[in-house]
């Protein structure tokens, strides 16, 4: 498994855990992957993001003040 399919799993396993979940990429690097213990530049987990955005599995929102959320797409 090549280091972005891991960060992948990695992030849906939390939205598995946590279906209801969003955050913002910063968010998602900080939280999210810190708290399984994997230390990730954001602009590696941007690009994750990315992909898995243009695979259907999640889905952004942008917000007023400019903020990003990512979170689970519903199927």
């Amino acid at each position: 498994m090549n280091k972005r399919d891991a960060l992948s799993k990695r992030i849906l396993e939390y939205l598995n855990k946590k279906p209801g979940a969003g955050d913002t990429l910063e968010g998602i690097t900080e939280w999210w992957l810190e708290s399984q213990r994997v230390n990730q530049a954001v602009d590696e987990v941007a690009d994750v993001l990315e992909e898995m955005l243009q695979k259907g599995w999640l889905k952004k929102s942008k917000y007023k003040n400019g903020n990003v959320v990512y979170k689970l797409a519903k199927k």
